[in-house]
């Protein structure tokens, strides 16, 4: 009995003991580790809050008044209440407690929503009224007091930056400043981005911003009773900013080809050059280094075809880089 009881303790101590025996592998003789690229994140976030529709709607229109007729009968023709005032130019002005009217527009605003400087440039252009009617544009205070007709001095301000608008229009620009700071890296939809925080986008006072605006003034003179004003076309753009100086450059037509130089006697500094053309002034094109040449006293020169193939209108204009300075030639 004694007997019976030792060999089935043996036997159970047996099944435990070859339970637990592992079978072993053999041996690597190396291992293999994939590798996976975390591929590019932009952080070059150029983006500005732009004026609505609803924002710009009546923003910019006027009345020009050579012969100061508001003045003196103090309210408009629609018997809307102004206070007159010495320029003859009157634009509606929102506020909380009513509409006013005085010389310069509501002031429209950009917000930056920004990473790097950027740069809103706002172009100015004039759309003549049909008859050739329209009350003349004079550049300047001096220009303006000169005229022995009735004339109109309209400026638009871009910031800081004031330009005259001319029958020719009128650009201005601003920097708003980037602010890296207001933004992460986060993960969306299984990739990296990178975006404004939260409480960045949230907190208006956390970002740059600027203003477009126009104001006007007239000479006092009697108009003719079918005088006319210009309608003025604003268009904005928003590009990442450049430190560069704009100078005038020069341009001569020889058959097909345009050369382009400093002035009428100098090339360019260096030969390392980026050229570009633009049917408006605005939105320019770099031509590829083959469809433009370099003289040995670095002259560009460009041909007609070569210049207009990139572009959806005729050439107007010819921006050429040099170094820290742009060159802009207008091909009238």
């Amino acid at each position: 009995m004694n007997l019976r009881k030792l060999m089935a303790g043996t036997l159970t101590a047996t099944m435990i003991v070859g339970s637990s025996m592992t079978v072993l592998a053999a041996d690597a003789n190396g291992a293999t580790g994939s590798g996976e690229s975390i591929g590019h994140v932009d952080k070059k976030i150029t983006t500005v809050t732009l004026p609505t529709d609803t924002g710009v709607n009546g923003v910019f229109n006027y009345y020009v008044d050579p012969e100061r007729v508001i003045d003196l009968a103090g309210e408009l023709k629609d018997g809307t209440t102004v206070t007159k005032n010495e320029d003859g130019v009157y634009f509606k002005n929102k506020g909380d407690s009513g509409d006013t009217y005085s010389s310069s527009s509501d002031a429209v605003e950009f917000v930056g929503k920004n990473s790097v400087d950027v740069d809103v440039s706002v172009k100015a252009e004039v759309k003549a009224n049909a008859g050739d009617k329209d009350i003349a544009l004079v550049a300047d205070d001096e220009a303006l007091a000169a005229a022995t007709t009735p004339a109109l001095l309209m400026n638009l301000k871009v910031g800081s930056a004031t330009k005259a608008i001319t029958s020719e229009g009128a650009t201005a620009k601003a920097k708003l400043e980037g602010k890296e700071e207001n933004f992460e890296v986060t993960v969306e939809s299984g990739a990296y981005k990178f975006a404004a925080t939260a409480a960045a986008l949230a907190d208006k006072s956390l970002w740059d911003n600027t203003t477009v605006q126009l104001s006007g003034k007239t000479n006092k003179m009697d108009v003719t009773s079918d005088m006319t004003a210009p309608t003025i076309e604003l268009t904005w753009t928003i590009a990442e900013h450049q430190d560069f100086t704009d100078e005038t450059g020069y341009g001569n037509w020889s058959g097909s080809e345009l050369w382009i130089g400093k002035d009428a006697d100098t090339g360019f500094s260096t030969s390392n050059l980026t050229v570009e053309v633009s049917s408006d002034g605005t939105t320019y094109t770099a031509l590829a280094s083959g469809k433009y040449s370099v003289s040995s006293d670095n002259w560009v020169s460009i041909t007609w075809d070569n210049a207009t193939e990139v572009l959806d209108g005729d050439l107007k204009f010819v921006r050429v880089t040099d170094g820290s300075i742009r060159y802009t030639f207008e091909n009238e």
